[in-house]
């Protein structure tokens, strides 16, 4: 089943451009979910294009790794294996430690009050709100990432395609599992506030470590 765009989001021109940017908006918002298949017949309709524009929507779609584009059943939104997301994070506590050294060291310099007061917020140790917690955990990592001040290494983590890995595994989130790593953010942020750039490196790679085990762990998220 498809998702049927709003009469507002209605294409306009009917062109690849639109249509490859309403599809990948879709997907990244998780409007259409990992492992579902794109109905061709549907979004025809549903987007008001033809078949042609649709194609080479979903070749440039599967070229930036948002589908996969599988013999006999067409396109489908992109699903991480176990493997494929035990590597992911195996990258992540490299590439996301070192970002915790570099934004702890940049905290002071680079003068980012907003960035400062959310550490402030989240090392103080809100209650545990799983509604909040993806939107929460998302913003805490971007927000290391900003203050790290390196664009090469944003690159990289863009690259993993994380938005993917997250919509997988939200729906599986329990109690436990938000409660331990809202109490390793706070660690993380109070070492970045008490300027320990080592100890933030260190607290990051084992919150992601940890990450891992849980991750792995949750049931039905696998293909």
């Amino acid at each position: 089943m498809s998702a049927t765009p709003s009469s507002s989001s209605k294409l306009h021109g009917n062109t690849v451009e639109q249509l490859f940017n309403q599809l990948k908006k879709s997907i990244q918002n998780g409007t259409f979910a990992p492992g579902q298949r794109l109905v061709a017949t549907d979004l025809v309709k549903d987007y008001g294009v033809s078949r042609g524009p649709l194609r080479e929507a979903f070749r440039r779609l599967g070229a930036e790794g948002f589908i996969d584009v599988v013999p006999n059943k067409g396109a489908i939104v992109k699903k991480f294996s176990r493997k494929q997301i035990h590597d992911l994070f195996l990258i992540r506590q490299v590439i996301e430690g070192l970002a915790a050294r570099l934004a702890t060291e940049n905290l002071e310099t680079l003068g980012l009050e907003a960035e400062h007061q959310m550490l402030e917020q989240i090392a103080s140790g809100a209650p545990e709100e799983i509604a909040n917690f993806s939107e929460e955990n998302s913003k805490f990592h971007s927000t290391i990432l900003r203050l790290c001040d390196n664009q090469k290494l944003q690159s990289l983590v863009e690259q993993m395609q994380l938005p993917f890995v997250k919509f997988q595994i939200r729906g599986s989130l329990d109690r436990d599992y938000i409660t331990s790593s809202k109490k390793e953010h706070s660690q993380i942020a109070t070492a970045m506030l008490a300027h320990d750039a080592k100890l933030a490196e260190r607290l990051m790679q084992k919150h992601l470590v940890n990450a891992a085990e849980r991750v792995m762990k949750l049931p039905d998220i696998f293909p």
